[in-house]
């Protein structure tokens, strides 16, 4: 059996394509990269594919692990760098779906239009002689609807998919490890120091507070809901109430002060780099932040 194959028109088509998949990748997840690198992965895509056209008949296992496996775990690592295990699962899963909406639409592109015949062409060096004004126009408009539809997808994913990180609470000797949630709808500030303020939850401040510490945050919510403006009578250590805040928030229908705390640092991991913030103003709330319990901390926008 005679088997013809263009292994530079492979190489070329799967540059493009595993470009496009990785470019889509960097945005729907908001990894940084650059194009060099985007178009080395991409580079990269393209080779491991040729060599797949070049020898067929090679083993199904081998092939598997070769074009899914490590094709696309190079492809992740030169893109975006070093990740930890689960961020890079997480980028090669994303990559799986984002190729599945994708390789559907280049697919019927492929074998219900003429593009299939323009391949062949391309191949003999007979691409661009038959081409039509009419053609372009009707590739245009069957690859226009499934563009924005994938466009769609993409923000329908970003905005179902809760940005989450590894964060550390760091106050005098504690540390504890936690999830925190990138919230861009926390605009909650320090009215004192204008710092940008994180949410902690309740539960956290046993592990991360002395008991001590604990008993005068309780003192200082009593005085926020009660009419005891007296502050002598509080008995609050005063290593501890150098630490107290008070935040003002205002949402739809409801207003009032939240308190909180001064935290020494607060450390989030990204998968890609890990951001040390000192002195951290964090409001402490009484209410469960996430219904699942997925995070317990609320992070604004200018500490990442």
């Amino acid at each position: 059996m005679y088997l013809e194959v263009y292994p530079d028109i492979i190489f070329i088509l799967n540059f493009f394509i595993d470009f496009i998949l990785l470019f889509l990748l960097k945005l729907v997840n908001k990894k940084s990269s650059s194009l060099p690198k985007l178009l080395l992965a991409a580079a990269i895509g393209g080779l491991f594919a040729a060599i797949n056209g070049i020898f067929p008949w090679m083993n199904a296992v081998i092939r598997f692990l070769l074009m899914y496996v490590v094709a696309s775990v190079l492809m992740i690592r030169i893109s975006f760098g070093k990740l930890m295990a689960a961020d890079l699962l997480k980028q090669t899963i994303v990559l799986y779906l984002i190729t599945y909406f994708v390789g559907g639409m280049i697919n019927s592109i492929y074998y219900y239009t003429g593009f299939r015949m323009f391949v062949v062409h391309l191949g003999k060096g007979m691409a661009f002689s038959n081409i039509s004004w009419k053609f372009i126009i009707i590739m245009f408009l069957i690859v226009t609807p499934f563009m924005l539809m994938i466009l769609w997808i993409l923000r329908w994913y970003q905005r179902n998919t809760p940005e989450t990180y590894d964060v550390d609470l760091i106050l005098f000797d504690r540390c504890i490890h936690t999830k925190g949630f990138m919230d861009s709808g926390n605009c909650l500030y320090d009215p004192i120091y204008k710092r940008p303020v994180m949410v902690i939850q309740n539960s956290l401040l046993r592990d991360l507070l002395s008991p001590e510490f604990c008993t005068d945050i309780e003192k200082a919510k009593k005085y926020l809901e009660g009419n005891n403006y007296d502050m002598e009578q509080w008995n609050i250590r005063k290593e501890h109430m150098l630490r107290l805040r008070f935040i003002p928030y205002q949402s739809i229908g409801k207003s009032g002060v939240l308190t909180g705390i001064n935290l020494d640092k607060v450390m989030i991991h990204t998968g890609k780099e890990t951001i040390c913030n000192e002195k951290v103003t964090a409001a402490i709330s009484d209410n469960l932040l996430s219904t699942n319990n997925k995070y317990q901390v609320i992070l604004h926008k200018g500490l990442v």
